[in-house]
């Protein structure tokens, strides 16, 4: 009686792990990673936080996200939290950016969906994309 109960359980664990190895194929196929611009300076305080919920969230709903950092001369330690987040996470820094390196960034990459957050502004702290669709 055990060895019966013991394959039915095998045989729906595996059938499930099948399951999830299919739709997870299928669902991250041909699909291109999100791409996020975010502007920061002196966000010492939030800028962990808004990284790691990002690549959270992103990695919860199946897709893929690449983070670009224009720092505007941070006086604080965000560039350091960066630099140390950017070893686990697919982060790229610009240090020293200004407005108009921003703006070049922006030109140069007109043809691609680009997601730009200022985090100093608080009406662009609605557009970050907490929850990807």
């Amino acid at each position: 009686m055990w060895i019966g109960l013991l394959w039915i359980l095998g045989c729906y664990g595996i059938s499930i792990a099948v399951l999830h190895l299919l739709i997870g194929n299928r669902k991250g196929k041909g699909k291109k990673p999100t791409k996020i611009l975010l502007v920061t300076k002196n966000n010492q305080n939030q800028i962990e936080w808004y990284i790691r919920s990002l690549f959270f969230f992103s990695r919860v709903k199946g897709n893929e996200v690449t983070a670009t950092i224009f720092d505007e001369g941070s006086s604080d330690d965000t560039r350091k939290i960066i630099e140390r987040l950017s070893h686990t996470h697919s982060l790229k820094l610009n240090q020293g950016a200004d407005s108009s390196s921003v703006d070049d960034y922006l030109s140069r990459n007109e043809h691609e969906a680009l997601i730009v957050v200022h985090l100093s502004n608080r009406e662009d702290l609605v557009k970050f994309p907490v929850g990807l669709q």
